[in-house]
């Protein structure tokens, strides 16, 4: 569910509250589903990026190693990344039964992966990822936005529905068993990894990148959580 708070974009899902103005976001346990309590329970609180990130900081390094021979190709405009393999297209379940990318009519196809239990990243760059499908104005049809789950043990189909919709009504939450979730994963060299011993209460360290994919799943562009909204937006509109 999304409100608008005091000019805060606001959503509730897995009795999480999140807000965010910027890219500034606070998650605050508690939060139902009804617009008076959002109000009431989420209050803005500044939070230090550096302890926010601090956990996940090995999971980006790694990710950049990975992505580095490709990265100097984003600002380019070229379509495609020479020698990426990267990528690829894939069956996962969504509310409305199994998705095939392949058939998504579509000229790009925006990807994030995350977890929808995820204090912090995911919703930030989920709403990075909103922001740029909407930047596209009449141009975003031409688009696909997916959000893949990394935890495929908590995130049922409904669950990752509610969530990519809470961004954008338009975007899909893809789910599965642990298998394909990992087939996937490999072949876009999503880093993930579970911490914590509680199988219901843990956190996932992964990388976090917004892939940009063309209609036959071939990489066009990889974005960081530091690359900006607006030159998100020139980059995506140079591939349709």
């Amino acid at each position: 569910m999304v409100v608008e708070v005091a000019g805060l974009a606001t959503c509730t899902v897995n009795n999480r509250c999140y807000r965010w103005r910027d890219r500034a976001l606070v998650s605050e346990a508690g939060a139902t589903n009804a617009a008076s309590s959002v109000t009431e329970n989420c209050r803005f609180i500044e939070v230090d990026p550096l302890k926010r990130y601090a956990p996940l900081v090995a999971a980006f390094l790694l990710a950049g190693l990975v992505a580095f021979p490709f990265l100097r190709n984003l600002a380019t405009g070229e379509r495609g990344m020479p020698g990426a393999q990267i990528g690829g297209h894939f069956t996962l379940q969504t509310f409305e039964g199994p998705l095939d990318t392949a058939s998504l009519e579509t000229e790009l196809i925006m990807i994030y992966f995350g977890y929808t239990y995820c204090p912090d990243v995911c919703p930030t760059e989920v709403a990075r990822m909103a922001q740029v499908y909407a930047g596209l104005g009449n141009d975003k049809k031409r688009v696909s936005g997916l959000f893949v789950t990394v935890d495929p043990e908590r995130d049922t189909v409904a669950t990752v529905t509610e969530y990519a919709r809470a961004f954008e009504p338009t975007f899909k939450g893809l789910s599965g068993d642990r298998v394909r979730i990992e087939q996937v994963m490999r072949r876009y060299q999503v880093y993930a990894r579970k911490v914590g011993e509680d199988p219901t209460n843990y956190t996932v360290d992964h990388s976090s990148r917004i892939y940009v994919m063309d209609k036959d799943a071939k990489l066009m562009a990889l974005f960081s959580m530091d690359t900006d909204i607006s030159t998100m937006i020139a980059q995506v509109r140079t591939f349709l």
